[in-house]
């Protein structure tokens, strides 16, 4: 635990320390204790029940002299931390929901317009082999761009290609023969029919490009 430049909540205060401790050792309460001296009871109760919790069965925390104050606040900590998860996830899930269905509307001048914004010009091709993970070290900018045309996440972009699971992740070399083979971007730029020379080395070239912020 660091001091902040800005005063932090109690519940901050505690968050911080939940998410940066396994079991709440002397030295991290002790840190926390120096880093929030306005929150030392606070966090003092706060590590005692979280350790009683851990140590022993639930009548145990009964035998530890904390107020029942504190008990209701980690309480509400957990509910609270599990609720946030819960949206988080519906979030995914909407998100890529929506991104699913961006990418399968984009048929005809859709297609040529979102090659276009993802910077790959009229090579609506490597557009369609992007879009069937047959490409296994896509940009990262060219994903960025089109994610920012289809207005979803990058993210939710992501997830709504089918077969890519993380960013840069390259499919195992042991593929099934059923699976279609993979290509490198290079490969894929290079076998492009009726492109410039010039072309292909700007296409080449978004490998090294930074995503826009």
């Amino acid at each position: 635990m660091t001091p902040n430049t800005h005063r932090q909540s109690l519940e901050e205060v505690l968050d911080e320390f939940f998410f940066a401790t396994g079991t709440p050792s002397a030295a991290a309460v002790l840190r926390a204790c120096e880093a929030h001296p306005e929150f030392r009871q606070d966090i003092l109760e706060f590590a005692a029940l979280w350790t009683a919790h851990d140590a022993a069965p639930e009548p145990a925390a009964a035998d530890v002299k904390v107020p029942a104050a504190s008990v209701s606040l980690l309480q509400s900590y957990a509910l609270n931390s599990l609720h946030e998860a819960d949206r988080a996830e519906q979030a995914v899930d909407s998100g890529a929901g929506a991104a699913k269905a961006a990418l399968a509307a984009l048929a005809g001048a859709g297609l040529r317009r979102a090659a276009a914004a993802a910077g790959l010009g009229a090579a609506t091709l490597l557009l369609h082999k992007i879009l069937n993970n047959l490409i296994v070290d896509v940009p990262r900018a060219v994903l960025a761009d089109l994610a920012n045309h289809l207005k979803v996440t990058l993210a939710e972009l992501q997830s709504a290609i089918p077969g890519r699971v993380a960013m840069g992740t390259h499919r195992s070399a042991s593929q099934k023969p059923s699976e279609p083979s993979q290509e490198t971007w290079a490969n894929a730029v290079d076998h492009l029919a009726g492109v410039s020379d010039s072309e292909r080395e700007r296409l080449k070239a978004l490998a090294d490009k930074e995503p826009q912020s």
